[in-house]
């Protein structure tokens, strides 16, 4: 079990400013670090309890694969991948490739920053995860990340006026539950259970961060589809096949992060 925590959910975007304000006004995600890169531009905003969303933008210039990735979804923005730490990712990879899954864009060389993709089709998850071990903490004092680094573009709002919800799990569609299992469970050492009240929804958690919640469905795309999110003052909810429901009901569009909010308890309005 290699895998320690399910570290951020990445997402293309047009532009930090536009995305990030947003994104920050209506979730009370902190500006954490951000940086130019040449062939794109991260940065990275935090919710409570440690939990971050990443905003990847194309460069100042044009071009490079995050200007792809915008482009197959006519220019909107959506989630590219989902990142996990792991302690030792030789480990994982080796524990991958036993599973029959491809590792792709390996990046190994790097003493503070190793990672690898698994490859989509092997996965059967419908989104791309990434796989990283790091000591880093990228919150803009690290000397190596300093090249490239600026500041936050948008006016943060103080935190007692817009405190930072607790994202308590991504929610999203997957057609193969045993695949599932072997990736996020045999690869990456999740803890896995169905729903008694919905076996075909199953629950994938980690000791640190947030959790995976996958509904299985054989005829459906698969893919992400949704964040939800609680008032970290509250207790974290008691999953289960009705309280589901009742969030995929009120969920609405996020069009900032191209896919759907649900919030167990209120948010702030965008």
């Amino acid at each position: 079990m290699s895998a320690h925590e399910l570290d951020h959910v990445a997402f293309a975007v047009p532009s930090w400013r536009s995305a990030g304000d947003s994104v920050h006004r209506t979730l009370g995600a902190r500006w954490v670090s951000g940086f130019h890169q040449g062939s794109f531009s991260p940065c990275q905003l935090e919710l409570a309890e440690g939990m971050r969303l990443e905003l990847l933008a194309p460069p100042a210039q044009g071009g490079g694969f995050i200007a792809e990735h915008l482009e197959r979804s006519n220019g909107g923005a959506n989630p590219h991948h989902i990142t996990f730490k792991v302690a030792d990712i030789h480990a994982s990879m080796t524990l991958a490739r036993a599973a029959g899954v491809r590792t792709i864009l390996e990046n190994l060389d790097n003493q503070w920053w190793k990672e690898l993709f698994l490859h989509p089709k092997d996965t059967g998850l419908g989104f791309l995860v990434q796989l990283v071990q790091t000591e880093l903490t990228l919150d803009g004092n690290d000397e190596i990340t300093a090249p490239g680094a600026v500041d936050c573009p948008w006016d943060e709002q103080p935190p007692a006026e817009n405190p930072p919800q607790r994202l308590d799990f991504i929610a999203g569609r997957i057609r193969d539950a045993a695949q599932a299992r072997l990736v996020l469970g045999t690869v990456l050492g999740g803890q896995s259970m169905s729903l008694e009240d919905d076996p075909r929804t199953l629950v994938f958690s980690w000791p640190l961060g947030s959790s995976l919640v996958l509904q299985t469905d054989e005829h459906a795309e698969p893919g992400l589809q949704a964040l939800s999110f609680t008032d970290p003052s509250l207790p974290a909810p008691i999953m289960d096949g009705g309280y589901l429901k009742a969030l995929r009901g009120s969920g609405r569009r996020f069009e900032a992060l191209g896919l759907d909010i649900l919030t167990g308890h209120p948010a702030h309005a965008g």
